[in-house]
């Protein structure tokens, strides 16, 4: 495996709307319109997200009847669990890291 395909999988999980999409495929397949009015983003944005997350080979589309819907590919939700499953165990240390890092950023946003 090359460290593109790494690079690849994880700076496309690493855009907010991108994992937004993803947390709510997770839950259920969706049309673009779904998506986008069940996060209020606009068409557009979920369009440009859903390409970039098909193109990481993370969500495809399948056509039912007249509607295209997007789910995530099979072999992705294991993957997104193992993850998750992880970030809830890590080590307490690392998320204060985590609270102080999101704490200076809020900091500098506000400015």
């Amino acid at each position: 495996m090359e460290q593109s395909d790494y690079r690849e999988f994880f700076s496309t999980l690493a855009n907010l709307s991108r994992l937004a999409i993803v947390q709510l495929l997770r839950r259920r397949s969706a049309t673009v319109t779904q998506i986008a009015e069940s996060l209020g983003f606009e068409q557009s944005r979920v369009s440009h997200s859903l390409a970039r997350l098909q193109r990481a080979g993370i969500v495809a589309c399948r056509w039912e009847d007249k509607r295209k819907m997007f789910h995530l590919v099979e072999d992705v939700a294991p993957v997104l669990r193992d993850i998750e499953q992880y970030l809830e165990r890590r080590p307490k240390a690392i998320r204060s890291v985590d609270r102080d890092w999101n704490t200076a950023w809020a900091a500098a946003s506000s400015e």
